[in-house]
């Protein structure tokens, strides 16, 4: 098994953002000017309860605009459950239902042509059995940058709270890194998703979201991970340590240090049941690769 592919290239994404169309700070057109200009080359405007369709001549050159919007639950037993919709082909807004369940709204976004992405989890004090109710989930925030200081708490980085429901529930989906910005400051491009695609196009990415085509990062870049003989094996940029996660307390060989070193090894345990790599850079910046089962690596 290879997590990616040699022939295709990575493009730079944020897939969670806030314009004046609902509580950002920033018009639509200052938004995309802004990613572009620091380098991304997918967005998708997800302003609350509304698809923010900006007039196409006023998108930047270079970058593909994805459709979305983000649904917002806050009154669930101390919980609160945001869906973002991605890739969403028709308005949906009409037949959505404030009182509503959560899974109602996934399957609306999902009827609406879109996939549905669990957004920060952690800031919403999910709980694993609550992430593991919920189905036809495509994507689940493990880092979402104005989920920690200096606007919230330190609630940015969810993947402990997915290790437990992976390794409880055997719930896993894939993960993105998104900044959630509404302010266009410190939270501002703090965290990203890498998607490889055949092209920069929203059909290209749509089809490289849905079949899992993408890792989280804060800088580090993941080039492949392959499974197979019982060992997992990693090629990165230069990093300071290679972990890898799964659902056993203690592992042997779990995090190797790195010093710079670009790849690294690991032999999985049947009892691992799902196997999770994060890079960490001399910087302790993150990139995360989605879990897999073990069965991947057999």
């Amino acid at each position: 098994m290879r997590l990616f592919s040699d022939s295709m290239p990575f493009f730079r994404a944020n897939f969670h953002t806030h314009t004046t169309e609902s509580d950002g700070r920033a018009t639509p057109e200052e938004a995309m000017k802004r990613y572009r200009e620091a380098g991304y080359d997918i967005l998708a405007l997800t302003d609350h309860r509304k698809i923010t369709r900006p007039d196409p001549s006023l998108i930047p050159e270079g970058l593909t605009l994805v459709p979305g919007l983000e649904i917002d639950y806050n009154h669930l037993d101390h919980q609160a459950a945001h869906i973002l919709g991605l890739g969403i082909t028709r308005d949906i807004m009409p037949d959505w239902k404030a009182d509503g369940s959560v899974q109602e709204g996934i399957d609306l976004i999902c009827s609406g042509g879109g996939i549905a992405v669990l957004a920060h989890p952690a800031w919403s004090l999910n709980r694993p059995e609550t992430i593991a109710s919920f189905r036809n989930i495509s994507a689940v925030e493990i880092w979402n940058s104005v989920s920690t200081v200096p606007l919230n708490g330190n609630r940015g980085d969810s993947s402990s709270l997915l290790d437990v429901t992976a390794a409880s529930y055997g719930w896993t989906a894939p993960l993105m890194g998104n900044d959630d910005t509404h302010r266009y400051g410190r939270e501002f491009t703090l965290g990203w998703t890498m998607v490889q695609a055949k092209e920069n196009t929203l059909p290209d990415v749509m089809d490289a979201l849905r079949k899992g085509r993408f890792y989280a990062t804060q800088g580090p870049q993941i080039h492949n991970i392959e499974a197979g003989g019982g060992t997992v094996r990693v090629t990165c940029s230069p990093a300071e340590y290679v972990i890898f996660y799964s659902a056993r307390v203690f592992g042997r060989g779990r995090t190797v240090e790195m010093h710079g070193g670009t790849q690294a090894e690991y032999a999985v345990h049947p009892d691992d049941r799902f196997i999770r790599v994060e890079v960490l850079d001399s910087a302790w910046r993150s990139a995360w690769a989605s879990p897999f089962p073990v069965e991947w690596a057999e």
